[in-house]
């Protein structure tokens, strides 16, 4: 998965890549999502996107609900880049 950066960061314009897999029984469990765009583990955007790939999100773990969408998902880790 591709997420730009966000308008009016200095992400802007940026693209940053992401896996996505979703386990055999989604959406009852939440999706994992894993950063590409690490700069071959330097570089590190957030403090909850780390520089070994993990992305830290609550969505994706406590609040995950089955009827969360990938679509929040994907807006709220371009919220955190």
């Amino acid at each position: 998965v591709m997420i730009a950066g966000p308008e009016g960061t200095p992400y802007a314009g940026g693209l940053f890549e992401f896996d996505c897999f979703t386990p055999l029984d989604y959406p009852n469990s939440p999706p994992l999502f894993h950063l590409r765009t690490t700069g071959g583990g330097t570089v590190r955007f957030n403090p909850n996107l780390y520089n070994c790939g993990k992305v830290c999100l609550s969505l994706l773990e406590e609040q995950w609900s089955p009827k969360s969408t990938l679509l929040q998902v994907l807006v709220s880790i371009q919220s955190m880049i």
